[in-house]
């Protein structure tokens, strides 16, 4: 039974649910909760504009797999350019209810909680440390500037060895504020099923694009935290996409690590 073998998630879950008895108005917000998060102290560096690959729906929905093998070339900065912006750039800015900025992905309320940072590997046009996109500018503001060490990635996401060879990884955060202000701990929900849809569109992305793909939902929370110098007690780490060039065209080999390490299936 779900109660009984996970307490935990079913407290959670029941919690969070909702019937007509407790039910209540949104919640009026109190104080300005900014949609956007930007260090103007930071270095900026532009990227190129977004060219979306015109492969059908259909391709790439089908050809999608979980690439576990990524060669080492490095990729154009073009190509990251272009799934940062299907993740969770802004299309355009409309009049709806004030000023309203369009996204790739819809968001419970319209509130945008989230954020995406970069662990760049092997970019090229592009120094390899950690990055935070800017999607108003579509650029990159540079949270540090040195090269990660070798292997660092893999261990900080439950020593899976192959990420060492992915061009970037990239991780998706949450300013869980932005969405519990309104709708309180329903909204984690919300926060959670938008970040699935801009997995998803990245995974798309890369796929017409040409590129292998693999989520990552296994983290150590507080190391990439630290990584992305977030305040854990305002945003949160979600989720990881590693991206890079397939080692092999072969849908079932793509899937499979080489890995015969044994140091790395301690988790």
């Amino acid at each position: 039974m779900f109660r009984d073998r996970h307490p935990v998630a079913w407290s959670y879950h029941r919690r969070t649910s909702r019937w007509p008895f407790n039910m209540h108005d949104l919640n009026p917000q109190t104080r300005e909760i900014g949609q956007f998060k930007e260090d103007t102290s930071a270095t900026t560096v532009a990227l190129p504009r977004p060219m979306l690959p015109t492969a059908s729906i259909a391709s790439a929905i089908t050809s999608r797999v979980s690439c576990r093998q990524f060669a080492s070339t490095p990729l154009p900065v073009q190509q990251l350019s272009n799934v940062l912006h299907a993740g969770y750039g802004v299309l355009s800015t409309i009049d709806l209810w004030g000023e309203f900025c369009e996204r790739t992905v819809p968001s419970g309320g319209g509130l945008y909680p989230l954020e995406l940072n970069v662990l760049t590997q092997r970019i090229d046009g592009l120094d390899g440390g950690v990055y935070h996109y800017l999607p108003l500018l579509h650029a990159l503001e540079v949270v540090r500037a040195d090269p990660l060490p070798s292997l660092m990635t893999a261990e900080m996401f439950l020593g899976q060895p192959y990420l060492r060879d992915a061009a970037a990884v990239i991780v998706i955060t949450a300013v869980t504020e932005r969405s519990l202000w309104k709708y309180e701990d329903r909204g984690y929900r919300y926060i959670l099923l938008e970040a699935g849809h801009v997995a998803q569109n990245i995974n798309l992305c890369a796929t017409a694009d040409g590129l292998g793909c693999l989520n990552l939902g296994g983290f150590f929370d507080e190391d990439v935290s630290s990584l992305l110098r977030l305040n854990a007690d305002q945003e949160i780490v979600l989720y990881g996409i590693a991206i890079g060039r397939p080692r092999t065209n072969d849908r079932i080999e793509q899937r499979r690590s080489t890995e015969t390490d044994s140091a790395f299936r301690r988790y």
